[in-house]
């Protein structure tokens, strides 16, 4: 394990419910750690300890008081975080212990984790405007249609747009028309771009949020017991999708099976039989995933999935 030292905040993967903890005492095999939010300490010993470090990075949001403050900085003193939010200063004790946005690193192993479709969101998102027109309509389409907003197609690129059930702030009138920016709109069409209000409310909402930050799916085509994991960064000339699997071999064209994408766009996956096969490749891959952005010059890590076999689930276990 890492270094511990008391003031330090860490979670457990077997309880994470219990939220962030805040290390007592530690010494070189042994720690005692209070979970302030429901009250408990427990003892843990580090060769058995399910517990992981919680750092949070630059740009990434915590909740001090219940207030959301965006980190500017993160300052290392004497091993203990200190976060710099809008000219105020927060030691990581300080913060709140249930935080809504975990690091993405973090949240598939605590099994915090998105349908498989809200990655490719995000990714579509970070890249909007390296989209083609066609791209463009089929990622507007699932943006809007992720936040309730319903759709009756009239012609190939003319809608009509239902905001009843919508969870976005913008008002536009029910059953309004709209067109797709191209030859065939019509005088009475309001134009869908990338520009238009609703688009730009809804990716606020995709990249200030934890939508598709870390997501799981299982991939009938890949082969048994396997496993391959995407990384997204972002660096100075936008972001980058790395795809590396179980024996670090990286993989430049990688796209899990329209089946499994379609299949992954409601299902909410129980990570728990997946625990041990999980501890034993996730902490490799991650690893060789950040080697491999700094080999490439990129920077911080935005969303991450992680693309398993049908029979993955029996992977690590002593008995069958």
């Amino acid at each position: 394990m890492q270094n511990i030292k008391p003031g330090q905040r860490w979670i457990s993967t077997a309880e994470p419910e219990l939220g962030l903890g805040t290390i007592l005492r530690a010494d070189n095999r042994q720690s005692d750690i209070v979970f302030t939010g429901c009250g408990e300490l427990k003892h843990f010993t580090h060769s058995a300890s399910p517990l992981v470090r919680v750092q949070f990075d630059a740009g990434d949001w915590i909740c001090v008081n219940g207030q959301a403050q965006q980190i500017a900085e993160r300052i290392e003193r004497e091993d203990i975080a200190h976060y710099l939010c809008d000219g105020t200063e927060f030691i990581e004790g300080c913060i709140d212990p249930d935080q809504p946005d975990l690091p993405a690193a973090l949240r598939l192993r605590v099994n915090q984790c998105d349908s498989g479709h809200c990655f490719d969101l995000r990714h579509d998102a970070l890249r909007l405007e390296q989209l083609d027109k066609d791209a463009f309509e089929h990622f507007a389409l699932a943006v809007l249609g992720h936040f309730g907003i319903g759709f009756k197609p009239l012609s190939e690129h003319r809608f009509l747009i239902d905001t009843q059930a919508s969870q976005l702030n913008t008002v536009v009138p029910e059953d309004a028309l709209f067109a797709f920016d191209n030859e065939q709109i019509t005088i009475d069409c309001q134009t869908m771009d990338k520009s238009h209000p609703l688009i730009q409310e809804a990716l606020h909402r995709v990249l200030n949020s934890a939508l598709g930050n870390a997501c799981f799916m299982v991939d009938d085509s890949l082969p048994g017991r396997s496993a391959v994991m995407q990384t997204l960064f972002t660096g100075p000339e936008g972001c980058r999708l790395l795809a590396i699997d179980a024996v670090n071999n990286i993989l430049p064209n990688y796209r899990p099976s329209e089946q499994a994408l379609y299949r992954s766009q409601h299902a909410r996956i129980d990570l728990q039989p997946y625990k041990r096969s999980l501890e034993r490749l996730y902490p490799l891959m991650l690893e060789r995933s950040y080697q491999e952005a700094e080999a490439l010059g990129l920077g911080r890590l935005r969303a991450l999935r992680l693309v398993v076999g049908a029979e993955f689930a029996l992977f690590g276990r002593t008995t069958r």
